[in-house]
């Protein structure tokens, strides 16, 4: 029986995987009609990992088809180039329209979409165990010392346009981070963790954070190391049981990418 639920949540976290490498390389109509038939499948298959899990890979794939239909309509904004980019992550919201109704008919026990305590102990190196141990409020103040020494010498600090970058990064950071940290540690990692366990559910939703950015311009090689800040971010969420902590954090990297000429 354990041998059988262990295959069942492998089968259902590759599932999920699968569909968000697929729904970037595959046409959108056969997105659509893939939601749908998970739909079905969570609304009429009798196991609960099935169930949850093919319901949060359906909400994710018709999530990609809203989110793919508003991405052009914030691109044909006029206005600077770094200014529509940074407007046009309001199109995630798409994403989570299914995710709210999938939630509302079947709550997940698991539930990150809190705020989160700084106070909560965080272990390094592997989060959850290791030699030195710090509350996460420290984690995150030597994380942001740490990162900003690695970006400061590819940053460009002579260019003339460097204070209009930095609002463009803030305004970039303050849209993207909050809506991907929903979307991703609040509803995916809820679910994924709730059906399939802390590690499948972690491991689960980092790849797929990971490869999701494989249609935001990224080559498949980069997109890996996103799954291991997935798997950090994802880590945070779970140590601080909220949002709040890997937000600001997520808000940081962000700035960090646009001022190094990662995301512009």
């Amino acid at each position: 029986m354990n041998l059988n639920r262990d295959r069942s949540a492998y089968l259902m976290a590759c599932l999920f995987v699968g569909a968000v490498i697929g729904v970037q390389v595959l046409p959108l109509g056969y997105t659509a009609a893939g939601a749908a038939g998970l739909l079905l499948l969570s609304l009429f298959r009798p196991h609960a990992s099935y169930r949850g899990a093919a319901a949060a890979t359906a909400a994710y794939m018709a999530g990609y088809v809203i989110y793919t239909c508003l991405v052009p309509l914030f691109h044909a904004l006029p206005g600077d180039r770094e200014a529509v980019i940074s407007l046009s992550r309001l199109s995630l919201i798409g994403f989570l329209v299914p995710f709210y109704f999938a939630n509302r008919m079947d709550p997940p026990r698991v539930n990150y979409l809190k705020r989160g305590s700084f106070r909560e102990t965080i272990y390094f190196p592997f989060i959850f165990s290791g030699f030195l141990r710090d509350p996460i409020w420290r984690f995150l103040l030597i994380f942001a010392a740490v990162t900003l020494t690695a970006f400061v010498w590819v940053m460009d600090w002579k260019q003339e346009n460097l204070g209009r970058m930095l609002l463009y990064a803030l305004l970039f950071a303050v849209i993207n981070a909050p809506l991907e940290e929903v979307l991703w540690r609040g509803y995916v990692l809820s679910r994924f963790t709730d059906r399939l366990g802390e590690t499948r559910g972690l491991l689960a939703m980092a790849l797929g954070f990971g490869f999701y950015h494989y249609s935001l311009g990224f080559p498949w090689s980069i997109c890996a190391l996103f799954s291991f800040f997935g798997l950090l971010m994802g880590g945070v969420a779970v140590r601080s049981r909220g949002l709040l902590p890997v937000i600001l954090l997520h808000f940081w990297m962000n700035v960090l990418f646009v001022l190094g000429g990662i995301v512009f």
